[in-house]
Order: structure tokens, then sequence, then C-alpha cells
């Protein structure tokens, strides 16, 4: 990782974003305090509108991936398949 003062990344900002697009992380500093990271972007495996939504500053991608054996939680309150059509039958009788 590459350590740079506002000051130097202001005068060779250019320089400093190659060396993100060839992969390296840059630490900026403000008097030799960080301050900010700036980071290469991984679109490889989002799509072309996902891409678009985080150019457009509308989507934020998550730092990691959720590991494929976890499984969302079931929401609170849900019901099933067979109540629901039970309520839309009685509600479509009442007419």
């Amino acid at each position: 990782m590459k350590t740079v003062n506002i000051a130097e990344l202001k005068a060779r900002l250019s320089a400093h974003i190659q060396l993100v697009r060839d992969g390296e992380e840059v630490l900026v500093c403000d008097r030799n305090k960080p301050v900010a990271r700036i980071i290469p972007c991984r679109f490889d495996e989002h799509s072309e509108q996902e891409q678009r939504l985080v150019a457009n500053g509308v989507l934020k991608l998550p730092l990691s991936r959720r590991p494929a054996s976890t499984s969302w939680p079931e929401p609170p309150g849900s019901v099933s398949d067979e109540v629901v059509k039970q309520i839309w039958r009685e509600e479509r009788e009442g007419r």
C-alpha cells in the first residue's frame, strides 16, 4: 500500500490513479494522519446495470461477499402460500 499526503496526491493525481488501476491501494494522509483510502474497483462479477448504478452514486457495493452457505433469514410474520390462497378465495367469494 502506497502512502501519500494530500499535497503530493494533488500534484501527481494521475500517477496515483494509475497505481490504483494496477491494483494497488493508496492511503491518503493529511499531515501524516490517515484520512482516506483509494482502492481499486472490482466490477468483474457485477452486471452492467449494477456498474451504472454505482457510477451514478445510486448503489454502493458490499465490501465483502456473503458466503454461499449462509441463507437469508425467514422474515417475521411470513404467511404460507396455502393461507394466502385461502384468504384470496374467501375474499373472492364475498363479492
